[in-house]
């Protein structure tokens, strides 16, 4: 089938076309303004040590001291990744767990490191509220866990955990992209049920 004969289509059933991709539009603002409202948060966790480590040359600690960093950095994230520590930290904000899946849990925070020694946390809350009380907890309980393995060490050199002031924006789509997001998808919607109604009609 030629270009010419896909137009002639679209031309013929033209008010199906721009039904479509208006339904699409309306479908796509109705869902995201009537849709409940959330908040974002981002909270980084920074990875520091309770002491140094005395050499007789200071380079070696801190060559050390960046690969144990690294690694403790991605202990740090696949903690934030279990579902038994993201159940301890939404019990801790006083959140219930008891209708949450292990995939949930596991995803409902998004641990991500962004170098040796910083870890960023994000997620979402229903309010700005919530979203305090479960970046209390993520510190409290990280801390936690970072402090029990303290406790095995002979030395003083062990990791604490620095966090940041938390971020919570509101989370918004501009219309703007709405509107394009909404419009090529529409379009393409249009163009297939179109051709498919087409097919089906011979």
């Amino acid at each position: 089938m030629e270009l010419k004969e896909y137009f002639l289509i679209l031309k013929k059933n033209l008010n199906l076309f721009l039904l479509i991709i208006a339904a699409v539009i309306v479908i796509a603002f109705g869902y995201f303004y009537l849709r409940p409202v959330s908040y974002d948060t981002s909270l980084t966790l920074n990875i520091s040590r309770i002491g140094t480590q005395e050499t007789a040359d200071y380079r070696y600690d801190d060559f050390y001291r960046i690969q144990a960093d690294d690694k403790f950095a991605e202990t740090v994230t696949q903690w934030i990744k279990s579902p038994r520590i993201v159940a301890d930290i939404y019990t801790d904000a006083g959140i219930n767990t008891g209708s949450f899946s292990l995939r949930q849990l596991s995803k409902s925070l998004s641990p991500e490191k962004l170098s040796s020694q910083i870890v960023s946390v994000s997620f979402s809350s229903p309010d700005q509220k919530t979203a305090k009380k479960v970046s209390k907890a993520v510190i409290k309980i990280v801390s936690d866990n970072t402090n029990s393995l303290n406790k095995d060490q002979n030395n003083k050199t062990w990791f604490k955990i620095v966090p940041s002031e938390p971020v919570t924006k509101k989370y918004h789509i501009g219309s703007t992209v709405l509107f394009l997001a909404s419009l090529l998808l529409g379009i393409f919607l249009g163009f297939w049920i179109i051709m498919l109604r087409h097919y089906l009609k011979d």
